[in-house]
C-alpha cells in the first residue's frame, strides 16, 4: 500500500520533475520540423504524465476499495488531477485535458473541430490503425494542439464494457446521469488526451 501511494504521489509530482524541453515561442510560420518535433516531445510529456497519474489513482482507488468505489474517486479526483497536470496547477504552460465522442462527465465535450479529429481517428482505425498509434496535430489561433487517441485497455472494461456489474451501473447513474462512456471493447479509441500550448 505505501509503494502505490509513493508512487502515486511520484506520478503527481513529475510535471514538477525536469522532463520538460521548454522551446521559445514561435510564429506559426516559421514552426519549422524541428520546432514542431520540440512541441510534439513536450506534449507527449504533459499527456503522460496526466495519464501516469490518473492511472495511478484509479489502480489504487480499485484495489483498495472495488470498482464501483474507484467510480467515485474518479469522480472527485480526475478533474483535480487534470487540473493540477495544467498550466492551472502553475507547474508547466500547457493546457492538457481529456475528451470523447462518448463522455461520461458532460464538461469533456469536445469542441467542433476536436470533434472532427476524434471522428477522423474513428475511421483511421476502421482503415487498420491502432488506436496507440493514431494522433494528431494542429495549429490553430496562435497554439500548438496533439491529440492522442486513448486505447481502451481490458482493465478499462469493468467501467465502460459492454458487461457492467450492478454495483458500477449504481454508481455511475447517480454519479454521471448523462454518461456516454459504456459498450466499448478492448482495443477502441475510448477518447483522445489534448494538449496544447501557446506558440
Amino acid at each position: 500500500m505505501n509503494k502505490l501511494l509513493i508512487t502515486s504521489v511520484l506520478v503527481l509530482c513529475l510535471p514538477a520533475l525536469p522532463l520538460i524541453v521548454y522551446a521559445e515561442p514561435l510564429n506559426p510560420e516559421v514552426l519549422n520540423k524541428a520546432g514542431k518535433q520540440v512541441f510534439i516531445k513536450e506534449a507527449k510529456t504533459q499527456i503522460m504524465s496526466l495519464a501516469g497519474a490518473l492511472t495511478a489513482t484509479l489502480k489504487q482507488g480499485i484495489k483498495t476499495q472495488g470498482h464501483a468505489a474507484s467510480v467515485k474517486l474518479c469522480n472527485l479526483q480526475a478533474p483535480a488531477i487534470t487540473k493540477s497536470s495544467s498550466v492551472e496547477g502553475g507547474l508547466t504552460d500547457w493546457t492538457v485535458s481529456r475528451t470523447s465522442l462518448k463522455t461520461r462527465n458532460p464538461a469533456n465535450e469536445p469542441e467542433g473541430w476536436v470533434e472532427q479529429v476524434l471522428r477522423n481517428f474513428e475511421q483511421r482505425k476502421e482503415n487498420g490503425m491502432t488506436a496507440k498509434d493514431i494522433a494528431h496535430t494542429e495549429i490553430l489561433d496562435g497554439r500548438f494542439y496533439l491529440i492522442k487517441a486513448i486505447p481502451t485497455q481490458e482493465a478499462c472494461l469493468a467501467c465502460h464494457g459492454s458487461n457492467i456489474s450492478e454495483e458500477v451501473k449504481a454508481q455511475l447513474t447517480q454519479l454521471y446521469p448523462k454518461d456516454k462512456a459504456i459498450g466499448f471493447n478492448a482495443g477502441d479509441i475510448r477518447g483522445a488526451f489534448v494538449a496544447s500550448k501557446e506558440i
